[in-house]
């Protein structure tokens, strides 16, 4: 029997392409999809585990669903399925809840292979990845608010003064734009799901289950489509991409990569994302596609400037060297480079996070996000000893995003020379402000608000 489906979520991109998937082989089946919990029968959640605040606010959405549609049985999947289910259950009590892996969801509702659906379907630039508010789900997780918003649209009246890209030098190098917003041409394939590492303080492992590689022909078929009807910017996808291929016997991490480069010479790429051990093993054939201009954007999170940290979080590379390879990447290569920046881990002194500060400040990526640590059930750094005293972690939070603010400016600044100075500054206190929207609405940033500096003011 057909039934109406509303999905929701508040996960990562990797999550929302699955849930993507599931979208389609629902519809494939005949059942109607609704936008709105209260329109339903079925009710299904693909929820983010990776922080305590992220769990949270899937409960809280759950709870809005169920409150909104009573009778309707509510699936939960994605990482909160295979990490907080008894947490999530002691704070649901009553009501039908189901715990399922997305595959089986899909196969309960269509009894479609997911790998097939997924095969079929084309991910295309020009959809929002966001979790739909309209008439859902009020969710927190929310990359692009309204300063932002307000800041293409003054960009946009000036390209049209002067004939710039201003739009579009923002958009590629703003989180939440970036992937999740994406309105040029572009086509994104997921190549591999979860994360063949351990580190101390995630969950993904757990919540994504195991290591896979998608396929190299199913990989290079999408590319070749989206070629073919004018896509070039392929967005390869994965929670780790750079071990592609690895226990499969087939092709590896640079054959993918440059089977997909090989489709087209207009062909480019951007990888979200690679940990920074195999950007080590195959820096000499990253500088190269970089410097060629086929590598758009690579998304590398450090985590932290320590080494003596980066032991304990069981990251497995020499800072220094990373930092110098990524070094003379940053100064050879148009590539945008992104990063995750951990703090407050277990036993972060200030030197440690001074050590951060420093090397974001070195490096100077297009793109950085300061996340504060949150301990993770089920992994080692759930019980280390020394844990951070939640203030002083966001006191360094705000201290690491003012960082990435000043970088920010700093960037924009160069690409807004044209603009006469009162305007200019006018939207470079706005860039300033949006580098503190990290996942939530405007209306609820941090009281009191960022002060601007002084010397930005006057800018």
């Amino acid at each position: 029997m057909n039934k109406k489906i509303f999905l929701a979520h508040n996960s990562c991109l990797n999550a929302a392409y699955d849930l993507n998937v599931l979208r389609a082989g629902i519809e494939a089946a005949g059942h109607q999809l609704v936008d709105r919990p209260e329109l339903a029968d079925e009710i299904v959640f693909s929820g983010c585990s990776v922080r305590e605040h992220w769990v949270d606010d899937a409960i809280n959405q759950l709870d809005q669903a169920r409150l909104r549609s009573p009778e309707a049985r509510i699936v939960i999947t994605g990482c909160i399925a295979n990490t907080s289910r008894q947490i999530v259950q002691s704070r649901m009590t009553g009501g039908q809840l189901s715990f399922l892996p997305i595959q089986e969801v899909l196969l309960e509702n269509s009894e479609l292979s997911f790998a097939e659906v997924d095969r079929r379907l084309s991910q295309e630039g020009g959809n929002s990845f966001e979790p739909a508010t309209a008439n859902g789900l009020h969710s927190l997780r929310r990359r692009v608010g309204e300063t932002k918003y307000r800041i293409l649209a003054m960009l946009d009246e000036e390209d049209r003064r002067h004939g710039t890209h201003f739009v579009r030098n923002y958009r590629q190098t703003t989180k939440g734009f970036v992937f999740y917003d994406e309105q040029e041409s572009c086509e994104m394939i997921t190549v591999t799901r979860s994360c063949p590492y351990q580190c101390s303080f995630c969950n993904i492992p757990l919540g994504r289950g195991d290591f896979v590689s998608v396929p190299l022909q199913d990989i290079v078929a999408k590319a070749q489509a989206a070629v073919a009807n004018g896509r070039h910017h392929i967005i390869l996808i994965g929670d780790e991409v750079g071990n592609y291929g690895i226990k499969t016997g087939g092709a590896r991490f640079p054959e993918m990569i440059q089977a997909v480069l090989s489709l087209h010479p207009s062909v480019t790429i951007s990888i979200r994302y690679i940990e920074p051990k195999p950007f080590l093993k195959y820096f000499e054939k990253l500088l190269f596609w970089g410097k060629a201009g086929r590598l758009q954007l690579l998304y590398i999170s450090l985590q932290s400037g320590s080494q003596r940290l980066l032991k304990a979080m069981r990251r497995g590379y020499d800072i220094d060297r990373i930092a110098k390879a990524l070094r003379e990447f940053r100064q050879s290569c148009p590539t945008i480079l992104y990063g995750n920046w951990l703090v407050g881990f277990p036993g972060e002194q200030e030197e440690d996070f001074q050590a951060t500060v420093s090397l974001v400040r070195d490096l100077d990526f297009h793109i950085n996000v300061a996340i504060p640590f949150s301990p993770r059930p089920g992994t080692p750094a759930w019980v280390m000893a020394d844990q951070v005293d939640p203030a002083v972690i966001d006191i360094r939070v705000n201290t690491l995003t003012e960082v990435a603010s000043e970088l920010k400016v700093a960037l924009m600044s160069q690409y807004l020379a044209p603009i006469a100075s009162s305007q200019c500054s006018a939207i470079l206190e706005l860039v300033w402000l949006a580098e503190y929207e990290q996942y939530v609405p405007n209306d609820q940033l941090p009281a009191p608000r960022p002060v601007i500096p002084l010397v930005l003011r006057n800018s």
